[in-house]
């Protein structure tokens, strides 16, 4: 199978306001649905309006072919758009749960009704601390190189990145010894981190409403919020739920 070449990862709050905006979703999911649903006969039309050679058995033959194969990409598209998406792993920022080159797929429907809660793998855009500590150091780089830097609004963004939730709104978070306390508890992670223990420290410190704590599973090589803080929730994309190349490294993922 060839590499995937896309770009390369409740308890929280309060549940009443998710509810306005599962129906808002909702709404502008079926106008979308409907909007192309209206478009079909048309489409087909104008594929066949050239078509004079045709005998209306052929013309009503080709027209239910292009009719059937609109559905199928819009579905497609729909569901890479709201569903499920199709994502690869660019670094070892999360190993020994993934390894560069691990394709994963994102769940995205439960970010309409449910929080992030700790442990959970999410993919998320970065905070805009995180884009200017890119930026910083990339013209950082530059220089080094001789080269002139770059114009920021044109730098290279990551437009995603994956880590895991270690702590939400109302969480005190710090990290000493090796380990990673919240709420003054030693965090349950080694199933995830292995050996890779911090060899920093940080905080303590209190997670502010609306945000999240996240950290990579590769704990000293990941850019995460131990260097850049905290992610806003609403940045969440989706869960990162199954891992399905390569094979012999398919499953779920632990959460």
């Amino acid at each position: 199978m060839p590499r995937n070449k896309r770009v390369a990862a409740r308890t929280y709050g309060k549940p009443a306001p998710r509810q306005a905006k599962v129906s808002t979703a909702q709404a502008d999911m079926r106008s979308r649905l409907e909007r192309m649903t209206s478009n079909f006969d048309e489409l087909v039309a104008w594929s066949i309006r050239g078509r004079a050679d045709l005998d209306e058995a052929a013309r009503k033959a080709f027209g239910a072919s292009v009719r059937y194969y609109i559905r199928v990409i819009t579905i497609g598209v729909l569901l890479r758009w709201f569903v499920v998406e199709p994502r690869y792993i660019p670094s070892q920022s999360m190993a020994p749960t993934f390894a560069p080159g691990d394709q994963i797929a994102i769940e995205k429907i439960s970010t309409l009704y449910r929080r992030p809660e700790r442990n959970d793998v999410v993919l998320f855009r970065p905070p805009e601390a995180a884009v200017e500590i890119m930026e910083r150091n990339e013209r950082t780089a530059a220089r080094r190189r001789g080269q002139q830097p770059r114009d920021p609004r044109s730098a290279r963004k990551p437009e995603v990145f994956v880590k895991r939730v270690v702590a939400g709104p109302g969480d005190v978070v710090e990290v000493r010894d090796g380990a990673v306390f919240v709420n003054g508890l030693p965090l349950d992670d080694s199933n995830f981190v292995g050996g890779n223990r911090p060899a920093y420290e940080l905080g303590p410190l209190a997670v502010p409403p609306g945000q999240l704590f996240v950290l990579g599973d590769n704990r000293n090589r990941s850019f995460d919020s131990h260097v850049w803080g905290f992610v806003p929730r609403d940045n969440i994309v989706g869960h990162v739920i199954l891992r399905y190349w390569p094979p012999e490294r398919f499953g779920l993922i632990e959460h």
